[in-house]
């Protein structure tokens, strides 16, 4: 594999020569058969760092140095540094790592060995066993850390991992190619989460790796100002992004719903409870259909054999509305209120089975 590690640099001239010369004896250490390389990418630092990055080039050439005139923040080199390892170095995996010391390089070897393995995504996570935080750390800043994972997994439901913010991961190209990289929701530190989110959504195989995360003993911390409000602003947005299909299911639904009850209500008496039934759920169907195409689903196109699908899966919901009804009214009696409200339950219980069939087949990615 071709192994690209990404530095970002902002007046780093007293971590960055280090930080160098630890990564090439770590490479040392690190199978032949992977072609390591690093790739620094300086946001024009008036402070001699690119200076020091053009001395270890020529020492140690396999150090590339991208320039970035415009500061943007964090996310926004990242972006540009990831286009630049995609378009032009061919690589097959691409690591961030931070150029002020608080990633050790001595983990690199077991990360590759892992990657080896057959993951997609190796992350470097603190929250798992065998890793750490900063001894010196305040108990405020542990706790924000600390909870500002809990609220990243919590709000975008992802369990399974445990440190989402981590800075320090490998991700295989394949699966970067395909995330829209000039639309991640911030160009500053929350870029992570929503990326590490992208890589998730797309299936990739994430593995955690224990680190001891160290802080920087050098120079001055950039951890911005803004970061816990954007990283808020991040992950509800992303939360908001994956909900907008269920929400506008839901609204569609509700609507069906009133056609469903106006329908079973105009027939109830006149074709009987399990004709009018029926019929109201065809109705509501028709309407779901109609509205789902129009707008839920708007970028798929309409297609006949999609309802005739969409019909047939909504059978499913039909079932379950019938045998709602039907055992309700033996259990509970038959009244105009019993009959509306066995109605409604069975709607919301066949929306859940209809949302499912909406995104994994109707109108399935």
């Amino acid at each position: 594999m071709k192994i690209t590690i990404i530095i970002p640099t902002y007046n780093e001239s007293t971590n960055i020569g280090s930080t160098l010369d630890n990564l090439e004896l770590e490479f040392k250490k690190i199978p032949a058969q992977h072609q390591m390389e690093i790739l620094v990418i300086d946001d024009n630092s008036p402070d001699g760092t690119e200076a020091i990055v053009k001395q270890k080039k020529n020492q140690y050439h396999n150090i590339i140095l991208l320039p970035n005139p415009e500061k943007k923040g964090l996310g926004a080199a990242y972006i540009k540094a990831f286009k630049y390892a995609l378009e032009k170095l061919n690589s097959d995996v691409v690591f961030e790592y931070d150029a002020d010391g608080s990633h050790q390089p001595k983990y690199l070897p077991g990360m590759v060995e892992v990657l080896e393995k057959g993951a997609d995504v190796v992350v470097g996570s603190r929250y798992i066993k065998g890793g750490s935080m900063p001894a010196d750390w305040g108990l405020h800043r542990k706790l924000i850390s600390y909870f500002g994972n809990l609220l990243a997994r919590s709000v975008l439901w992802t369990w399974q991992y445990q440190d989402m913010t981590s800075g320090f991961r490998g991700t295989r190209t394949k699966f970067l190619k395909q995330v829209d990289l000039n639309n991640l929701l911030s160009r500053q530190f929350a870029y992570k989460i929503h990326l590490y989110y992208a890589l998730h959504l797309l299936k990739a195989k994430i593995v955690e790796y224990p680190i001891e995360f160290i802080d920087r003993n050098k120079g001055k911390s950039k951890f911005p100002k803004n970061n816990i409000i954007d990283s808020l602003r991040v992950v509800f947005t992303l939360r908001l992004k994956q909900s907008e299909k269920l929400i506008k299911v839901m609204i569609v639904g509700g609507i069906g719903t009133l056609v469903q009850l106006l329908f079973f209500n105009l027939f109830r008496l006149k074709l009987g409870l399990s004709l009018a039934q029926n019929l109201a759920i065809e109705a509501a169907v028709v309407s779901n259909f109609v509205l789902n195409n129009l707008w839920t689903f708007k970028e798929k196109n309409f297609s006949f054999m999609r309802f005739v699908k969409f019909n047939i899966l909504s059978l499913g919901s039909i079932v379950i509305q019938n045998l709602v009804l039907f055992f309700g009214i033996r259990i509970l009696g038959q009244t105009l209120l019993i009959e509306n409200g066995l109605v409604l339950l069975g709607i919301i219980l066949g929306l859940i089975w209809n949302y499912l069939m909406y995104t994994k087949v109707v109108w399935k990615k």
